[in-house]
């Protein structure tokens, strides 16, 4: 803490912990936000670079200048000696390298933040990859809670999202890409596909454990040429958007080309995500109203998704209908991912929505594999969207889910307990019935307006009534032009009264 504390105060954030100092320029504009926060998280270690980079994604939630400079955030980590990779494998795996492997590179083919692989052969000439995770990364995310929730305490609502709750969701997933056990479970998802564009190892279940895990490898490799980097482009964004499994790193390492069969290889799917049924089912409904152009159903559907919508959602309407103007229509040939994701994402922030977590993570792997291939794939994801709203809406599986939640037992054994707490409160009296009329409220509020204008038409009436009577039946006291006083008051008081009233009405566009 007391280290983040002087790096953050280097970069003009010492007030978060009440030191001084100054911005250590680089010549990368350090006066902007964005970049004096990009410079602090890479000064701090890779594990903060990454943090930096799981900020980018939520550009429902931060301004878009910042969340760019915070997705250039990138340090590279030192490989771990071999002594200590040596001492946390045999530890994991419980024997010695020499008796668990023929061989077992030094060199590591892959280091990350989280994770890190080598190459290995086992007995029987079996190649194989050990990929085991990190040290010292569980110290940096006990190092970002007190931070994190000083930051909360000392700023308050001037943050566009809360530090505490930031750094929960960050370490929940970092837990996640280092969960081995995860990894292997969605690897032999991944084998049991139809068609799928990649070769996925196979697990050695005996060389595994919840923090080091042991692939099959190809026997010989061969270098990846462009083209094939834009086949794994268009797997992976299939991948995401019709199973819901993507990954948190897509470094080029992690693919090769078997030189003897010419298939192309997802050689570590360690780092993996896969999301929630319902939620995927959430994101297909969205992807429906999209591709439908139907900015009201897109805002229903939100919450299907995990999302927050608030409860005046007329700003959110409004943005989301002039960003699908402005792009010209749902999932356009012309536009990239990015520019899709980026403006949609803005037109949420501006409506005052929030994604979950889990639908911003995959809305960046989208752009990442994007990247990798070198062009737009938003063709590809137009395809596979139609594929996923297919699915969902397909009866057979809609007839599945619907016996898959009756045939559960805890719900038919709750069914009893419900109905008699429900006979309970109606014999005490206790049940309460609200009505909700989702157009009542505008109703109200108009019928209010227009009642609170005729009530002042009709003061500005009596005055202009009282005002003829008095200069009509008042014949002393003090005159103006042979006009009583009085009455004229009341006339020029009437007359500024109907002006601010027309005023009023015109300003609302409903004279």
């Amino acid at each position: 803490m007391a280290r983040i504390a002087r790096v953050g105060a280097r970069y003009g954030f010492g007030f978060v912990f009440r030191r001084r100092g100054r911005s250590r320029r680089r010549g990368e504009e350090p006066g902007k936000v964005g970049t004096r926060l990009r410079l602090s998280l890479e000064e701090l270690g890779p594990t903060f670079a990454v943090l930096g980079r799981f900020l980018a994604v939520r550009r429902d939630l931060i301004p878009p200048d910042v969340a760019t400079e915070l997705g250039r955030s990138g340090v590279a980590a030192k490989p771990i000696a071999f002594a200590e990779t040596r001492a946390y494998v045999e530890r994991e795996l419980g024997n010695t390298l020499e008796r668990l492997f023929v061989e077992f590179g030094e060199v590591p083919v892959r280091v990350g933040p989280f994770t890190q692989s080598h190459r290995a052969v086992l007995p029987g000439g079996r190649p194989a990859l050990v990929v085991f995770n990190r040290t010292g990364v569980r110290r940096d995310l006990l190092a970002m809670r007190p931070v994190a929730d000083l930051t909360r305490r000392r700023l308050g609502e001037g943050l566009p999202l809360d530090p505490s709750t930031t750094v929960a969701e960050f370490t929940a997933q970092v837990t996640h890409r280092r969960d081995m056990y995860f990894a292997a479970q969605v690897s032999r998802r991944l084998r049991g596909l139809e068609d799928f564009g990649l070769g996925i190892p196979d697990v050695y279940s005996d060389y595994s454990t919840g923090r080091c895990v042991t692939f099959e490898a190809p026997t010989d490799f061969a270098p990846l040429e462009e083209v094939r980097y834009r086949e794994i482009s268009e797997t992976l964004v299939r991948l995401a958007l019709t199973e819901g499994v993507f990954f948190g790193d897509l470094t080029p390492v992690r693919f090769a080309i078997d030189s003897t069969t010419g298939r192309l290889w997802l050689t570590d799917p360690t780092e993996v995500f896969s999301m929630d049924p319902e939620r995927l089912r959430g994101v297909a409904e969205i992807l429906a109203a999209v591709r439908r152009g139907d900015v009201d159903g897109v805002v229903r559907v939100l919450t299907l998704a995990g999302s927050f919508v608030p409860h005046d959602d007329s700003d959110l309407r409004r943005e989301l209908r002039e960003t699908l103007g402005a792009l010209g229509g749902p999932l356009w040939r012309e536009h990239s991912l990015e520019e899709a994701r980026d403006w949609s994402f803005e037109a949420i922030r501006r409506g005052g929505a929030r994604l979950h977590v889990e639908v911003a993570q995959m809305a960046g792997f989208l752009v990442e594999a994007e990247r990798l291939g070198g062009e737009g794939r938003i063709v590809t994801a137009a395809e596979a969207a139609g594929s996923l709203i297919d699915h969902y809406r397909n009866p057979a599986y809609v007839a599945s889910r619907l016996a898959r939640r009756v045939a559960q037992p805890d719900v038919l054994a709750d069914y009893p307990r419900q109905i008699h707490a429900l006979l309970d409160e109606l014999k005490d009296g206790e049940v309460e019935v609200q009505f909700r009329h989702a157009g009542l409220d505008d109703l109200i509020s108009k019928v209010d307006i227009f009642a609170n204008r005729l009530v002042f038409a009709l003061l500005i009436a009596a005055l202009i009534i009282g005002s003829s009577m008095f200069a009509i039946f008042l014949k002393g006291g003090t005159s103006f032009i042979g006009v009583s006083i009085f009455g004229l008051v009341g006339f020029v008081f009437a007359a500024i009264l109907g002006l601010l009233l027309l005023f009023g009405i015109i300003r609302s566009g409903r004279l």
